[in-house]
């Protein structure tokens, strides 16, 4: 299969990259070299250009999955590039309107509504989560602390992983379908959180799941209107949402799950959208990196809220599932990692689902941001993705600083 790569330049020219010689004959440099840039650039554009090109191609080789696509932001310039297939021998390279699954990147979509319900005055984050409750369904405190909105978006409220409904009828296809909101409150208006609350850091997509579902009773709303009336549409982001329409659909990537099979891409149950239900591009996905990067006075609040480190690590008596060796604590959805070698701090969130892997870090000291999905479900690919991101965040920080 030949390299293939477009690339959507800071004045929003595509730029084609010459064709690249077959990947089994070819090494990664060659294939670096080989492709020139068909306009003349200062040299801050052309500098990214190179950069997030090295980057980009030197993924996607290592993934190898069917497709790549990276997305940078820096400052006021942007790089978009797909590498691969769109979908495994169709021969159509990925794009800026491709569309992708973030899965768990989603948290941070739903930790963006709760900064701006909160900036607003809507909701408080230590608000109990009992307050958003169904009737009857007010969940179990640990002693005399309650779980809060702030426990849930940052991992610290002592709750499982996962939390199936074990009624789901045998004969049900889709997996997600076992993950209901009713059985979610059912389960924690009987259970107490394992730990107390705010002194352990156990990653939960069962928590994040209760959040969304709050944050809807809170905004009187369904969450999935929400996030269009609280992000996509104040930033035009025309192509992300929790679910796809049928004119979209065509534009889906096929992604490859674990074993190597293109993964059928069973849709999220509702339940499930503030944890992993977003559908996104790269083109909508530099809009939002660009909001989170601003200082506009009217989306400082949020920000300010959605940034800030809220529960560092240390102190805390356990840490599962939240990059203990390499983190500060967590943000509001976010993994806060410290400034370290020439890597800025950054907030970074994974995601993975229906045969997609994807990765987003913020520099917001450094008005930068990098967004990468991969067409290919593997873990220990995931690894070379987030070192190639942070190597690539320390690459762009020098000429950052400069601007």
């Amino acid at each position: 299969m030949p390299l293939r790569r477009t690339v959507t330049a800071p004045t929003s020219r595509r730029i084609p990259g010459r064709k690249a010689a077959r990947l089994a004959v070819v090494s990664l440099l060659a294939v670096v070299l080989s492709a020139g840039w068909q306009r003349q650039a200062a040299a801050e554009d052309l500098a990214l250009q190179d950069a997030a090109s090295m980057a980009g191609v030197a993924m996607f080789l290592n993934a190898r999955a069917p497709g790549l696509i990276l997305a940078v932001v820096r400052g006021e310039d942007s790089v978009i590039a797909g590498y691969g297939e769109a979908a495994p021998g169709s021969g159509k390279e990925p794009d800026r309107r491709s569309i992708v699954r973030v899965g768990s990147v989603s948290k941070v979509f739903a930790a963006d509504v709760l900064a701006a319900m909160a900036a607003t005055g809507q909701l408080a984050l230590d608000a109990p989560l009992s307050r958003y409750a169904p009737p009857g369904k007010a969940p179990l405190d640990f002693a005399d602390r309650p779980i809060t909105l702030l426990d849930l978006a940052t991992h610290s409220a002592g709750l499982p992983r996962e939390m199936a409904d074990p009624a789901t009828p045998a004969e049900e296809k889709n997996p997600f379908a076992t993950f209901k909101a009713s059985y979610y409150w059912d389960w924690i208006s009987g259970h107490r959180p394992a730990y107390r609350p705010g002194t352990t850091a156990m990653y939960s997509n069962f928590g994040f799941g209760l959040l969304g579902d709050a944050l809807g009773r809170a905004g009187g709303k369904p969450f999935a209107e929400l996030v269009r009336e609280r992000i996509t549409a104040p930033l035009a982001m025309a192509d992300t949402g929790l679910r796809l329409s049928e004119a979209q659909k065509p534009r889906l990537m096929t992604g490859l799950d674990p074993f190597g099979k293109p993964d059928p891409n069973w849709e999220a149950s509702e339940v499930m959208q503030a944890s992993a239900g977003i559908y996104t591009t790269a083109e909508d996905m530099v809009k939002w990196m660009r909001w989170h990067l601003a200082d506009d006075a009217a989306g400082r609040p949020a920000r300010t809220l959605a940034h800030a480190l809220w529960r560092p690590h240390d102190g805390l008596a356990r840490l599962v599932g939240v990059e203990a060796t390499d983190s500060d604590g967590m943000g509001l959805g976010w993994i806060v990692s410290p400034a370290r070698e020439r890597v800025p701090l950054l907030l970074g969130k994974s995601g993975g689902i229906g045969g997609f892997m994807s990765y987003v870090v913020l520099s917001p000291n450094r008005k930068l941001g990098i967004f990468v999905v991969a067409s290919r479900v593997d873990f220990a690919m995931f690894g070379g993705i987030r070192q190639a991101v942070r190597d690539l965040a320390a690459e762009l920080v020098p000429a950052a600083e400069g601007r």
